[in-house]
């Protein structure tokens, strides 16, 4: 996880850190392209997962297949963004996604459903 441009970090329900990443660019004199990339990082372990959800020979491949950690991210992001308005944006977007996802993320489920989205996707992947 990056911590270049870190904004803030909030500690989630479910034991996990909600990092809010800075990423915006000038892209003229007085423009800005703004992006806010929202990212959580998920150690694998099976205590994310209910009891027999995962038997431990699809847990050592999912160790194997994703490593020790997975990402969530998410990113919002405006262009053109003139430069005085570009700190209150940032604000927001950040005080908005708090307030609609925070919930969500905080979620008993979410890291076991995170971490089976990407091992699915991953393992797809290696099929073809």
């Amino acid at each position: 996880m990056s911590t270049d441009g870190m904004l803030s970090t909030h500690r989630l329900d479910n034991g996990l850190d909600l990092v809010f990443l800075d990423q915006s660019r000038q892209i003229a004199a007085d423009r800005w392209y703004v992006c806010i990339t929202v990212q959580i990082s998920i150690p694998v372990e099976k205590k994310w997962f209910r009891q027999g959800a995962v038997d431990d020979l699809k847990f050592q491949d999912m160790l194997h297949v994703l490593g020790n950690t997975v990402f969530f991210e998410q990113k919002k992001d405006r262009n053109f963004v003139s430069a005085d308005e570009k700190d209150n944006l940032i604000k927001e977007i950040c005080k908005n996604t708090l307030e609609t996802t925070r919930h969500y993320f905080a979620r008993d489920d979410f890291a076991a459903k995170t971490i089976l989205k990407q091992y699915t996707e991953k393992h797809r992947h290696l099929k073809s």
